[in-house]
């Protein structure tokens, strides 16, 4: 070997650590320095190596033409395993181009042939491509194993970074599966391992897709920026224009229209420099102009959202513009967005009505726009004081879910996710089909026969109730309670009798009444602690439906966390009781906790709790090996049935009654140490005797003296 050759040598191998550094734009001059010293130098096969490295580098930067064009000049000069390096870059280039079968093709022949060339960290960027491809293709357990795969490899060969971003593809393909938990877990696990944003700015944008798809705009947001920021430094170019995109779309969201406006703008400016369509940005860049008070002209962008394969972007724009929005097929999205138009431009309350109607039955209520048909139904209801309505329509459900998981969910998932609008129609109406052939549970009774119900809902900044006593239902107008709930909460933590006295008395005035037995309560303002009030003082109150306890519990798991001074005495007193499971110390870790609890009658936690008011899935306990979050619970096959929560305020009661627990006991306020096991041991034994979890807190409470607990139910 010469010594041109060896300086040669070393400038590649210092190209390839400006790659693996994510200096793009650096190691792409500095290849292209030495190629053309390698041509003068004659050294053909060296220079053959420099268009690969720029191949890859132009693969990178979302220039798949100068990409191709240094392939095609490398591979003559290629042999060996450098030949399979370029054979695999050929499969990266097909599966950016949508072409996932063809990419799993090329990329299966480069992995046999890096494997025999034992080229382990071309091996493992083969595996990954692969792994792609077949998420692409919805081969999803197979794509998971060629993450897992390249990560074993990566880790053999020092490359701890890389493996980590393995872990993270492995949250891409439970995205892409619907399993929103699963891939949370595995990116906050590939974040825990080292995985370096500053040189992989994609995994962050993964990660905020997630978070935009859990409902976390702001988190989402607060990602974006500094991924966004990375991938601009990294000239990243393949990526940039889908996160500018995404991120307009979380301002949008957010409400926070200026930001969504000059976001767009930029994400339609680099999809039209990249030759790609620019009509969805221009929408979303639109309909923030109409939020702001201007009015321009919209007809055209939706007509081209429509012609661009995007219904739902050319619906909700005509939405905002106040263009008429066509009724006809297509998705539910879709549909229910042109009865939200005939609702807002329905002249009588009846077909007003009866278009909500009709959308409801195709969207979530809690979401845009179903929040906004449900807001339409319950004005006409109150506008006619008919408290029945207004129960119905502040109590809508969502529509019943389909019972389709595998294949089926996943192909409608990929293909949201991909915008093909004609196969997403194709499968909602197949999935529709399924769910009209499956049994339907029974509905639950939404009070007890010989209780009370008070429902509560805001309407226009107006918080309603409707109150059922004895059969009656009455339409209440309230006056603003959360001062007053603020007032008894601090009272309650502080322990002045007065103060609580005073606050307690002064907010049961301002509720409707509910006579002096068991009540349901739905809709609850946040944080009261009802126990405290003095007409539901002893009380069976449960926030919630009230749940069907026909047998006492058997099994339970006793679960203590660390640093909390009562929680190993608590557990330890009701495990000498009520037998079963106990975990403490560092036995109590959450997979731990998550197997002692799978299936019990009673699982009782005893932890510090961290609320995420906002999004119960991210709540979570303090266990020995970390926190069980919200979304944990998703890994439970069968949920206990009834929770005791014996913490300070964890907000993981929703996400327990979102897996099917039955009753969860939690408090609304900080707990003090040293009551907590007295209250709990008392419940404990009430509930064994027979008593409904409500009625069994009610009377450990008033024995106690406790007002911090309540019990919610399903609602």
């Amino acid at each position: 070997m010469t010594a041109v050759v060896e300086r040669l040598l070393a400038r590649h191998a210092a190209c390839l650590e400006q790659v693996e550094l994510g200096r793009l734009p650096e190691a792409g001059r500095m290849a292209g320095r030495a190629l053309a010293a390698a041509r003068r130098a004659g050294a053909v096969e060296v220079a053959a190596k420099f268009h690969l490295t720029l191949a890859w580098v132009e693969l990178d930067r979302g220039r798949p033409a100068g990409s191709t064009r240094h392939l095609d000049a490398a591979l003559p000069g290629l042999t060996g395993n450098d030949l399979a390096r370029a054979h695999c870059l050929r499969g990266l280039h097909l599966c950016q181009h949508a072409a996932p079968r063809a990419a799993i093709t090329r990329l299966t022949a480069a992995i046999r042939d890096l494997r025999r060339y034992g080229d382990q960290r071309w091996l493992a960027n083969a595996l990954v491509g692969r792994g792609i491809a077949r998420a692409y293709a919805l081969r999803l357990a197979a794509a998971d194993a060629d993450f897992s795969t390249a990560r074993t490899v990566l880790l053999a060969i020092g490359e701890p970074d890389r493996a980590a971003m393995c872990l993270h593809n492995r949250g891409f393909v439970a995205m892409v599966a619907g399993d929103l938990p699963t891939a949370l877990r595995h990116y906050e696990h590939a974040a825990r391992e080292g995985l370096a944003a500053v040189r992989r700015p994609e995994a962050l944008i993964d990660r905020a897709e997630a978070l935009f798809a859990a409902g976390l705009v702001r988190e989402a947001r607060e990602v974006l920026a500094p991924a966004i920021a990375l991938l601009d430094r990294c000239d990243r170019g393949s990526r940039i224009p889908d996160a500018v995109l995404l991120a307009a779309r979380c301002a949008l969201a957010d409400n926070d229209f200026p930001a969504a406006r000059t976001t767009a703008d930029r994400a339609a400016r680099t999809f039209r420099a990249q030759r790609r369509n620019p009509w969805p940005s221009n929408a979303v860049s639109l309909r923030a102009r109409w939020a702001m008070g201007e009015r321009p002209r919209a007809g055209r962008a939706a007509a081209e959202c429509d012609r661009a394969g995007k219904p739902e972007d050319a619906a909700e724009l005509r939405l905002a513009a106040g263009l008429p929005v066509q009724r006809r097929g297509g998705t539910a999205r879709l549909r229910a967005l042109a009865w939200l138009d005939t609702a807002r431009r329905a002249p009588d309350r009846r077909r007003a009505v009866a278009a909500c109607r009709a959308g409801l039955a195709l969207v979530d209520p809690r979401t845009w726009p179903g929040a906004e048909l449900r807001s339409i139904a319950l004005g006409h209801a109150l506008a006619r004081g008919d408290a029945r309505a207004v129960l119905r329509w502040s109590r809508i459900d969502a529509p019943a879910a389909a019972p389709v998981t595998g294949p089926l969910a996943e192909r409608l998932r990929l293909a949201r996710g991909q915008g093909d609008h004609d196969l997403v129609v194709h499968l909602e109406r197949e999935i529709r089909r399924l769910s009209l052939a499956a049994p339907r549970p029974v509905p639950r009774a939404p009070v007890a026969p010989d209780g009370a119900l008070l429902s509560f809902t805001v309407h226009n900044g107006q918080l309603i109730a409707v109150s059922v006593v004895d059969g009656r239902f009455r339409l209440h107008r309230l006056d603003p309670v959360d001062h007053h709930v603020r007032a008894l909460r601090l009272a309650v933590e502080t322990g002045h009798e007065d103060a609580v006295r005073a606050s307690a008395e002064a907010l049961d005035a301002l509720l409707p009444p509910t006579g002096d037995g068991p009540v349901t309560i739905a809709g609850s303002p946040p944080g009261l602690p009802w126990a405290a009030l003095p007409s539901y003082r002893g009380r069976p109150v449960s926030l919630g439906a009230t749940p069907p306890y026909p047998d006492p519990p058997r099994a339970g798991a006793w679960i203590a966390g660390p640093n909390l001074a009562h929680a190993d005495r608590e557990v330890g007193a009701l495990h000498r009781l009520h037998g079963g499971t106990v975990l403490t110390g560092r036995s109590a870790t959450v997979e731990a906790a998550l197997r002692a609890m799978d299936g019990v009658d009673v699982a009782h936690l005893a932890a510090h709790g961290h609320l995420r008011g906002d999004q119960p899935l991210f709540s979570s306990l303090e266990l020995a090996d970390g926190p069980l979050h919200g979304h944990d619970l998703d890994r439970l096959a069968r949920p206990p049935r009834v929770v005791v929560l014996s913490a300070c305020d964890s907000g993981l009661a929703p996400a327990f009654l979102r897996r099917g627990t039955g009753a969860v006991i939690a408090s609304t306020l900080a707990v003090p140490d040293d009551r907590a096991p007295a209250l709990m041991a008392a419940f404990h034994t009430a509930l064994r005797a027979g008593l409904g979890p409500a009625a069994a807190l009610a009377q450990a409470q008033v024995r106690h003296g406790d007002r911090r607990f309540n019990c919610f139910g399903p609602g």
